[in-house]
């Protein structure tokens, strides 16, 4: 990949960036992630997959969200996995766009993900179709609170990864996700839900685990108005095998 290919990329993945902090109606506030990964084979071509994920918001003062999901993976080719998995999700009332109230959500979801060569990077995609179903939770919710509608979620990830050292030790990556609400038509956010661009660094700490972090800007369509997430991301993955 040429220099002026790369410079190209970095432009397009950071369009949100650019297109959003001229938006009259954004409100910029600042987050801190953390999350863990697991991927864990037990057989030839299947492995373990979980993940948890939590969340703070302002500036990590508040909770914005708790969530995780297990899950199998089976490899489909040498290039292509399918992962099938149960998602959960607690979501908190934060920052300049509450929710109606505290949310708890299941989440079961399907995805497909590939990794390629692309010159001297490496790319990988990942395409998933997720079926959340909420319920409002807390002292706001009512006192019988029913289950929302299932609302059927598509999401597409690229993410370029590039060596720093000659042993692949240090790495950095850059990613780009975008999520659409397809079902319902009725749904509040019907179309572009939200985005997401990462510049991660990355260090391999073991032939199975690594660590990754860096910023995240994360464009949120709410009641109201976008919520701008400038983000610190901190990451673990692991993929031990069972045996």
């Amino acid at each position: 990949m040429t220099a002026g290919t790369f410079s190209a990329l970095l432009l397009v993945l950071a369009v949100p960036c650019h297109a959003q902090v001229a938006t009259q109606r954004s409100v910029n506030t600042g987050m801190v992630w953390g999350a863990v990964f697991g991927d864990h084979r037990f057989a030839k071509k299947t492995s373990l997959y979980w993940d948890y994920h939590p969340r703070r918001a302002d500036y990590g003062a508040t909770w914005q969200l708790n969530l995780g999901a297990v899950g199998i993976t089976r490899d489909v080719s040498r290039q292509w996995r399918a992962t099938a998995a149960m998602g959960w999700s607690r979501g908190y009332r934060y920052g300049a766009f509450p929710a109606r109230t505290n949310t708890f959500e299941l989440r079961p979801w399907i995805q497909i993900t590939g990794v390629r060569p692309a010159g001297s990077w490496t790319w990988s995609d990942r395409m998933r179709a997720e079926f959340r179903v909420l319920r409002p939770i807390g002292d706001l919710a009512p006192a019988d609170p029913e289950w929302a509608p299932t609302v059927v979620r598509l999401r597409r990830q690229d993410r370029f990864q590039h060596k720093l050292t000659k042993d692949g030790r240090w790495y950095g990556a850059a990613a780009q996700e975008f999520m659409v609400n397809v079902l319902p038509e009725r749904a509040r956010v019907a179309m572009l839900e939200q985005t997401r661009t990462q510049f991660l660094l990355g260090h391999q700490l073991s032939k199975t685990t690594r660590a990754e972090t860096g910023y995240g800007l994360q464009r949120i369509n709410r009641r109201g108005g976008y919520e701008m997430n400038h983000t610190l991301l901190i990451y673990l993955r692991t993929s031990v095998p069972f045996r």
